[in-house]
């Protein structure tokens, strides 16, 4: 159902709000790709959140630094 919702959200926050619950559940790679969705579908709210939710990703999965802006 969430996901139904996030595809009609104008928005990509919604996915970014899934990436945290997935960060939450220790689920790296589905907050990965909660992100990378969240990223394409574009208009997000608080891009400083975007990156520091990609960073603690990137942390977990021991990938290095990076970021919107990198």
């Amino acid at each position: 159902m969430i996901d139904l919702l996030s595809s009609k959200a104008a928005s990509g926050d919604i996915y970014i709000n899934m990436a945290m619950q997935y960060l939450e559940r220790h689920e790296w790679g589905q907050a990965m790709l909660a992100v990378e969705k969240a990223v394409a579908k574009g208009r997000l709210s608080e891009p400083d959140q975007v990156d520091a939710v990609l960073q603690e990703i990137r942390d977990r999965l021991g990938l290095g630094q990076t970021g919107l802006n990198s």
